[in-house]
């Protein structure tokens, strides 16, 4: 990590971050599916096993971005991250480090 630029390593952070919170999300969604959790009205255990399953892919999209970003192929890692933040629910998070990561910035060129 040592040869990577300050936005790179704050998105690999955030990647991180994004997908911690996600696997917390799928754990939700799993005891809602279970019944350790009460559902709120409205909330079918179909739907919830769904939007975990997405959120699992979601989740390996983004330790994707992470190893990617590992290698150095910052422009593959950013797809990976913009695919795990437009993969429902919306994941801001990785959404952002997706941006960081792909966007040039100016203190890389100048020097």
């Amino acid at each position: 990590m040592g040869g990577m630029g300050k936005e790179t390593k704050i998105a690999r952070v955030l990647i991180a971050i994004s997908v911690v919170f996600g696997l917390f999300a799928v754990a939700t969604l799993l005891a809602i599916v279970i019944g350790g959790l009460p559902a709120r009205p409205g909330i079918f255990p179909a739907g919830a096993l769904l939007l975990a399953a997405v959120k699992t892919a979601g989740i390996g999209f983004g330790l994707a971005a992470y190893r990617t970003i590992g290698r150095g192929d910052l422009a593959r890692a950013g797809r990976y991250a913009l695919v795990a933040g437009f993969l429902p629910p919306l994941d801001l998070i990785a959404l952002f480090a997706g941006l960081l990561v792909i966007f040039p910035h100016g203190e890389e060129g100048a020097g």
